[in-house]
């Protein structure tokens, strides 16, 4: 795995980072409004924010408003922005693959059902096995 991999699987590797990703997904935002939206300290907001601007994930600009003291602001770098897409996609695939995984298992137990390897109490067990050991990211998969 190269540097820029590890990298980009330590920024999503952080919760806080993530959301702040997100967040600015959405457009230009001051490190207090983010604070707020993420109910995180200001400080650890900016920690990260810094760690994200260093990495190029992120680029700042300040404001001035009419009459008050410029604001910095953070958005999304066009760095930023694909890993933002590229996470998507590879999320969305493995999903798609768990989902895939999981339709597949289902169906190698329906067919031991149909052809009488088990009785109907032997493969309600087993299913809600499957079902339970798939539930967390077969509830994530859903389309829409």
């Amino acid at each position: 795995m190269d540097d820029h991999a590890l990298e980009c699987l330590q920024v999503v590797a952080s919760p806080s980072r993530q959301r702040i990703l997100a967040l600015l997904e959405k457009g230009v935002d001051h490190p207090e409004d983010l604070a707020k939206k993420l109910k995180l300290r200001r400080q650890g907001v900016d920690k990260q924010l810094l760690e994200l601007f260093e990495w190029g994930f992120v680029d700042r600009s300040a404001i001035f408003p009419a009459g008050g003291r410029p604001r910095i602001v953070y958005r999304l770098s066009e760095r930023g922005k694909d890993l933002m897409t590229r996470m998507a996609a590879l999320v969305g695939e493995y999903r798609d693959g768990i989902r895939a995984d999981m339709q597949s298992t289902l169906g190698m137990l329906e067919d031991k059902l149909a052809a009488g390897e088990l009785d109907e109490d032997a493969y309600l067990k087993q299913r809600r096995t499957i079902e339970a050991r798939y539930a967390k990211f077969a509830a994530e998969a859903k389309p829409g």
